[in-house]
């Protein structure tokens, strides 16, 4: 296609150069107009970009990296893989592994396959049992307590839920969508934000799906542990065989001291020492109700992110302190196809910032942790380790700005992207607006390549406009004599006419700053007008018409040719005697008939014809009707070819 760095001058009419094919442009994906959701992210990285951020750890003919334990102390990531555990230290960059033999008990196994679990997670739980033994950590399984009650007084009951918890309450977490009419109410993942040192209180990150099938949502929702206690204190369920949802307890029916509390000091005093000494109609009434009745809904009411059209997996989250000394959430979710969305929660939404693809082949992301700055990420293939502070990728003050990043920020003396680390001099950043136009100094905009389209008349062209970012509001401009224009996704649809020719630009602007991302120009292609086009046509057929006469022609010049040759070759026999065609002796005149014509003469197609009039006596030919088959021509005056014949 080519291409030229001036602005193109739309021209009045079908130029007179020798009609070239009409160009069908590739349509681009990427939405260019309009406020695109949050959930949309707003730069992407596919894997041959993303390859240089990355840092990757596998095993030939090992898979399976499904279970991570991350060892601050000794600054060590024990890998579980399958039928093996590796230990690596971190960050890890291509060293040789630790490989860490313990045998796993058959008794695991078995009580693991008693529980009706699978064989694969009868092996993750092995793995996990095996990697904290090897790297002498304590874990105290997936339940969560109050800080205030702790576990100490929770020992079962004497007769009812014998070694069994009896502080175990269950609630709904609910994340609504009234925008799509459902609520997604399946928990995929949860991650718990802790304060550092024990200043505000904590929250829980979870990603849900909906239950219903042909629903692909996904939805992260935020809670706080007052509004989790509040449902907590509230009426219980009674659970009805014969109906689903069941109906709330009257309090007169709750049992004293309230089924589900803690051993506080309080308690004490009313000579309830343990769990052991609880009366054994609380024991009963809570192994009978352990549902509350109305669940949680998120902070805010609301969830922070809602998407159609991807699956999250798995979710980690640290707090982040930006240059002016905010904090902010940020958040990293695992996709099913093995994507890593960089989420940063600004005021009451969470926009995704950032999409960046982790392996070659896609996959489910198993599982993440986070080591100060890096992020973990098993998969069945790999660990992938990723830089969260890599912010030398943003190339200038624009990209740095606009990449919404609390820990980067643009640097005016070394005219690079930082990670800022709490400087202040000579350091700029907006988290909030992303105000490009006041932070950043103008930079010299780039003059894009002029691409010249030639098209038809009426035909429709797509005109892609693919802008950096999926955030940028884009405005086209045309010629002032279009009439026809259909803005799309991806590009602008054109139907082509006399005054739609001449130039087009793609605009888009985000954070104040405006660029033309794409150019084109509508020339007059190889199919310039119908007149044009039925001139075309006629004289197509006059060619082939002149050919058919040139090959007849030709063809009687050479029968006339090899005739005469013949006629003096008779002549020359003749003298010498020769002559077998001569009459008697004594007679001078000759026959009128002609001679019996040779083997050579039957060879040629159109020999010894009539010579009345026209072409060696043929009628000149025109062209009939079409024959049923449109690969074959019968010409008139001579029985040159009929319909199933491909000869002349």
């Amino acid at each position: 296609m080519p291409a030229s760095d001036a602005r193109p001058r739309p021209g009045p009419g079908p130029p007179t150069a020798s009609p070239f094919p009409l160009l069908l442009l590739a349509v681009l994906s990427g939405p260019v107009s309009g406020r695109v959701p949050r959930s949309v992210p707003r730069t992407s990285l596919p894997i041959s970009e993303a390859d240089s951020y990355l840092t990757r750890f596998a095993v030939p003919q090992t898979y399976n990296y499904s279970v991570l334990l991350v060892d601050p102390a000794s600054h060590t990531l024990y890998v579980g893989a399958r039928d093996t555990i590796f230990a690596l230290s971190l960050p890890f960059s291509g060293e040789r592994p630790r490989r860490i033999d313990w045998m796993v008990p058959e008794a695991h196994r078995q009580n693991c396959r008693k529980k009706g679990k699978k064989e694969d997670e009868c092996h993750n739980f092995v793995q996990i049992l095996a990697i904290a033994n090897a790297s002498h950590l304590l874990t105290c399984g997936t339940f969560a307590f109050d800080p205030k009650c702790g576990v100490i007084g929770d020992l079962g009951g004497r007769k009812t839920l014998q070694q069994r918890w009896t502080t175990f309450l269950k609630a709904d977490l609910l994340c609504p969508g009234p925008e799509h009419g459902r609520a997604s109410s399946v928990l995929q993942d949860v991650a718990v934000l802790r304060p550092e040192l024990g200043a505000g209180t904590p929250i829980f990150y979870g990603i849900f799906s909906s239950q219903w099938e042909g629903a692909a949502i996904s939805a992260v929702c935020a809670f706080r542990p007052q509004d989790i206690r509040t449902v907590l204190n509230g009426p219980f369920r009674e659970l009805k065989h014969d109906c689903n949802r069941g109906l709330p307890v009257m309090d007169n029916d709750v049992p004293q001291p309230r089924p589900g509390e803690c051993i506080t000091n309080n308690m004490k005093l009313r000579h309830f020492g343990s769990s052991l000494s609880l009366p054994d109609r609380v024991l009963t009434f809570i192994r009978d109700h352990p549902l509350m009745d109305r669940p949680v809904f998120p902070a805010d009411g609301h969830p922070l992110l809602v998407t159609t059209d991807t699956a999250y997996l798995r979710v980690v989250a640290h707090r982040v302190t930006s240059l002016s000394g905010k904090e902010y959430d940020v958040l990293y979710l695992g996709t099913e196809d093995g994507h890593l969305h960089r989420a940063v929660r600004i005021g009451a939404q969470l926009s995704v910032l950032e999409d960046l693809a982790l392996f070659p082949e896609p996959q489910p992301v198993e599982n993440m942790k986070l080591y100060h700055s890096w992020l973990l990420v098993g998969s069945r293939t790999e660990v992938t380790q990723v830089n969260t502070t890599n912010c030398g990728r943003l190339q200038s003050c624009s990209e740095c700005i606009l990449a919404q990043d609390p820990v980067c920020a643009w640097s005016f003396r070394l005219d690079e992207c930082v990670a800022h680390a709490g400087q202040h001099r000579g350091l700029v950043q907006d988290i909030e607006s992303a105000d490009v136009s006041s932070l950043c100094p103008k930079e010299p905009g780039e003059r894009p390549v002029v691409f010249e389209v030639p098209v038809a008349t009426a035909a429709h062209v797509v005109l892609p406009c693919s802008p950096s970012s999926a955030w940028a509001s884009c405005v086209w401009h045309q010629p002032s004599g279009v009439t026809v224009l259909t803005p799309r996704r991806d590009g602008l649809e054109v139907v082509v006419t006399p005054g739609a020719m001449g130039a087009y630009a793609c605009e888009c602007q985000e954070g104040g700053a405006a660029r033309v991302v794409a150019a084109y120009s509508l020339v007059w292609g190889s199919q310039r007008d119908a007149p044009s086009r039925a001139h075309t046509v006629g004289a197509g057929l006059a060619g082939f018409f002149l050919g058919v006469l040139a090959a007849s022609l030709t063809l009687l010049l050479i029968g006339r040719r090899q005739q005469r040759r013949r006629q003096r070759e008779l002549l020359a026999r003749d003298k010498v005697g020769l002559d077998l065609g001569a009459p008697p002796s004594g007679t001078t005149s000759y026959s009128q008939d002609p001679p019996s014509p040779s083997p050579e003469d039957e060879r040629l197609p159109l020999a010894l014809a009539k010579r009345g009039s026209g072409f060696g006596g043929f009628s000149p030919p025109f062209l009939l009707d079409p024959c049923p088959s449109p690969a074959h021509i019968r010409l008139t005056g001579a029985p040159l070819a009929t319909c199933d014949e491909t000869s002349i």
